[in-house]
């Protein structure tokens, strides 16, 4: 697999068999705390049943960030097979995932010092995350160094767009940026909004429908604009809502030549204030690496 491991963490939304594959390591983003038991995504909860959970009791599913601790144990665990390891975190505008990777790497290095760790800011989340995170270890598989990795990631990055589609508005709340009654008001309303990751690793409002067939609509009239080619790499991250993206994914395969695509279960770390039922797309073009 080459001299580079690349590790991504839970909010990239690679499925399991795709990371294992393509020699891609996982580590948790945060911790999900639902009724005083606190769970690891993924590991010790599924994406379905934390989805369950925030139905049932939103105000009861909390997430803590990850601590530099955990990820300097993961290091840890890693540095005993690989001496080169690069991270993809999710933004850093967004989560402190990528902070709390540099202080656990800056701890490792003096235990140890053969040990090489760069965590890389993705500036996105989700499918367009997920996009990068394949990128780098598409280019670790074929032997290049850790810089040419980074490098790599970084070209991915700067052509990676990423979208998002709310079913609903009622869980907003939970990002601060709107009031409890706000969200509930708006959600029955029927507001569906459409944001957009900005190049400053933000998600930031571009557009809202009333219907979801609307919204598939704008998704790829967004991704038309922001494309500058028909033939394109795609992932889609679903917040329990798989016949939904099944719909979205046969819509796009219309639409483009679609040169790979994945679907995969939209991180409950972030889906806890999207709420069910939201559509992310990540997308790039096909780069000359």
């Amino acid at each position: 697999m080459g001299e580079v491991l690349v590790v991504a963490d839970t909010v990239a939304c690679l499925p399991k068999e795709l990371a294992e594959e393509k020699g891609i390591r996982v580590v948790p983003a945060a911790n999900i705390t639902y009724e005083n038991e606190t769970y690891i995504e993924g590991v010790t909860l599924t994406a379905p049943q934390a989805y369950e959970m925030i139905r049932k009791n939103p105000d009861h599913f909390m997430t803590s960030a990850v601590t530099p601790g955990l990820l300097l144990d993961e290091f840890r665990k890693l540095s005993k097979d690989h001496q080169n390891i690069f991270l993809v975190t999710i933004s850093s505008k967004l989560s402190a995932v990528c902070q709390s990777a540099n202080l656990a790497a800056e701890s490792l290095s003096k235990e140890s010092p053969q040990t090489s760790i760069r965590a890389f800011d993705s500036r996105t989340c989700a499918g367009a995350e997920g996009l990068v995170a394949l990128a780098a270890a598409d280019a670790a598989a074929r032997g290049m160094t850790l810089d040419q990795v980074a490098e790599i990631a970084e070209k991915v990055r700067l052509k990676t767009t990423g979208l998002i589609y709310l079913d609903t508005l009622r869980f907003t709340y939970r990002t601060g940026r709107m009031s409890k009654s706000a969200s509930r008001i708006a959600s029955i309303l029927n507001i569906k909004p459409i944001s957009m990751m900005s190049d400053e690793g933000t998600m930031e409002l571009v557009d809202k429908v009333r219907k979801k067939s609307d919204g598939f609509k704008k998704l790829i009239e967004l991704i038309k604009k922001h494309s500058d080619t028909g033939s394109l790499h795609f992932m889609v991250s679903h917040a329990d809502a798989p016949d939904a993206a099944s719909a979205f994914v046969e819509q796009l395969k219309q639409e483009f030549n679609c040169l790979s695509m994945t679907i995969s279960d939209y991180s409950p770390v972030m889906g806890y204030s999207t709420g069910p039922g939201a559509l992310f797309v990540g997308f790039h073009p096909e780069l000359d690496l």
